[in-house]
């Protein structure tokens, strides 16, 4: 019996997919641990440095979906106030910030970009945070409620998890190694 870590190759990522996909909706949030999503997201993207997860779900937020091929993973969270799909978090290996402004980061070794597409009477644009390898980029429209309360709560509910962390606590905990 061979004791060299195993691989957590794309046949296990489609194994780990449509296992979620017979799950219901709160067992497939990305979360900010280690374990079968977030790897999930980091296998799509094997160039990202970080990979969004969900870091606490706000009240009146929830998980909608989540879609994963290679090159690119996106999930969805809808709000009660906000409506659904309010925000859709993308992963990717790049994205184009042009007509973005450079505003201030929430998350260490990256840059983050804002492009406002409309103020009123709905809040919607997108917020891009670059990194070595990697993009992910949160597209909002807020239809409805106190627009700056949820946009501060959608940044507050998804972070970035470094990929290098998730790769360790996989070995670690479950023998996986995450694909270069």
């Amino acid at each position: 019996m061979s004791t060299a870590p195993r691989r957590f190759g794309p046949l296990a990522v489609l194994a780990l997919a449509v296992l979620g996909a017979c799950a219901g909706p709160d067992t497939a949030i990305p979360e900010c641990q280690a374990g079968g999503r977030l790897a999930i997201l980091a296998q799509a993207v094997p160039s990202a440095s970080m990979v969004p997860c969900v870091r606490e779900m706000p009240v009146g937020w929830s998980f909608s979906a989540l879609d994963v091929e290679s090159g690119r993973a996106r999930f969805w969270l809808d709000s009660d106030r906000a409506g659904v799909r309010a925000l859709e978090v993308e992963l990717a290996a790049a994205c184009d910030t042009g007509g973005a402004s450079s505003v201030e980061p929430e998350e260490d070794r990256t840059r983050r970009f804002q492009r406002l597409a409309s103020l009123t009477p709905r809040f919607a644009g997108a917020t891009y945070d670059v990194f070595e390898g990697g993009c992910v980029t949160y597209r909002y429209e807020l239809t409805e409620g106190a627009h700056i309360a949820l946009h501060s709560e959608l940044h507050e509910a998804v972070s970035l998890f470094p990929r290098q962390t998730l790769a360790a606590e996989l070995q670690d905990d479950l023998g996986l190694r995450l694909d270069p």
